[in-house]
């Protein structure tokens, strides 16, 4: 017993620095969401059609997500370190075979298929080891965790651009390969997963969370309705902001006349509006309390969504989609807590890496409704909101209905 105490004592020392190393993981991880500036090098420099290089990207985002569905028992037997060295290997190394592509197929195959799977071995895997890291804080630690991640435009964008211009497209994804393999790897050194007792040595704060909740596995929580309530509550909630957030420069160049150069600055903005969501509305859930806080969220998505359908103003519009923005975020932070409050945190690496297919399904829902009923409205994407401000609301109403799973159901 005095040696289990001892080493809860020198990790909690530590956990910070390994919290560090985490975010700075999940910043290079988040580099997908600097896309929007690789896609007209490309097209320039290969000929291809817009849409068949727009494709490599949601070929990205659901290889990403469907990473824990295919590899879950993979990444359950293994330490988060192995499987963080394992997701940068194939996301350093997809960027880095890219770097040598002269064939469409090439692009979907090492940025799409083999990046998109690395980063599904490491950004679920971070999110669930910072929630374990923090049982005490957990919102905090997953709106840091998620910030840290989306803050991948912000960062990379630029970053990215000023390579291409400088050295070419071919040596940028040569560089930014070997750059985040290299960052990751050393990264992973620093992690170590919490001793045995460490969740029950924080209490209260963490077992009052878990709220008698199950610790129900991967395969035990997908039989359980609350997964699948779960699922259509988040995303129902998402559609809204990956609207924004995959559509913004278009939205901005067809309903306020924005040029691509000035629309390409208020995707960094909503950028920054969606990662600020996530340490935001994440900070505020360890007060609030979870499903308070995803209600909130709620409610502001549906508010930006229903008022975006009559905005005309300019400066509404730039508020409301930043507002949509944020909730994404808002929402993106208190999934990997919610999680663990539903379904017991002992499995939350696994449980996380499948409740992740969220972000995939939204993905698939939002840039679609956009561009048809942009299509069937002459260029208006009122429809897309409207349908979103509904899903929301649909969102809001089953989150009332989520509860932890009991132990007596088990």
């Amino acid at each position: 017993m005095e040696t289990r105490s001892a080493s809860i004592t020198a990790f909690l020392g530590r956990r910070w620095l390994c919290m560090a190393a985490a975010l700075v993981i999940c910043i290079c991880a988040g580099f997908g969401y600097a896309w929007s500036v690789l896609q007209n090098p490309i097209v320039t420099q290969f000929g291809w059609a817009d849409s068949g290089v727009a494709l490599a990207y949601t070929i990205t985002v659901l290889c990403s997500t469907m990473a824990p569905l295919l590899f879950g028992s993979l990444i359950r037997r293994i330490s988060t370190r192995l499987g963080v060295v394992v997701g940068a290997v194939l996301f350093g190394g997809g960027l880095l075979l890219t770097s040598f592509m002269n064939q469409l197929w090439q692009l979907y195959l090492f940025y799409g298929i083999i990046s998109g799977l690395g980063v599904g071995f490491i950004y679920p895997s971070m999110m669930a080891y910072v929630v374990r890291l923090f049982p005490d804080r957990s919102g905090l630690a997953s709106g840091l965790g998620t910030a840290a991640y989306g803050s991948g435009a912000i960062l990379w964008a630029p970053t990215a651009a000023a390579l291409m211009e400088g050295v070419g497209m071919d040596r940028a994804f040569l560089l930014l390969g070997i750059l985040f393999a290299v960052v990751i790897l050393a990264g992973s050194f620093l992690l170590s997963d919490p001793p045995e007792g460490f969740q029950s040595a924080l209490a209260p704060a963490a077992e009052g969370k878990k709220g008698g909740a199950a610790d129900l596995n991967r395969s035990q929580m997908v039989r359980t309705g609350a997964f699948w309530l779960m699922v259509i509550v988040f995303t129902c909630g998402l559609v809204a902001g990956v609207i924004v957030i995959s559509q913004a420069s278009p939205i901005l160049q067809q309903s306020l006349d924005y040029t691509a150069a000035r629309a390409a600055l208020f995707v960094s903005v909503f950028a920054a509006c969606n990662m600020a969501g996530r340490f935001l509305w994440g900070s505020l859930s360890d007060k609030m309390g979870l499903c308070n806080t995803a209600g909130v969220v709620f409610i502001l998505c549906i508010l930006s969504m229903a008022l975006l359908a009559v905005a005309r103003q300019e400066f509404l519009v730039l508020v409301l989609m930043g507002l949509a923005a944020s909730c994404y975020g808002g929402l993106a932070s208190i999934l990997t807590p919610l999680t663990a409050q539903m379904f017991g945190a002992r499995y939350i690496t696994e449980n996380y890496g499948v409740m992740y297919v969220v972000f995939g399904l939204a993905s698939l829902i939002g840039p679609s409704l956009a561009t048809t009923f942009k299509t069937m409205g002459g260029g208006s994407y009122t429809g897309a909101y409207i349908t979103a401000a509904v899903l929301a609301v649909v969102g809001l109403i089953l989150s009332r209905f989520l509860k932890p799973v009991s132990r007596k159901g088990e």
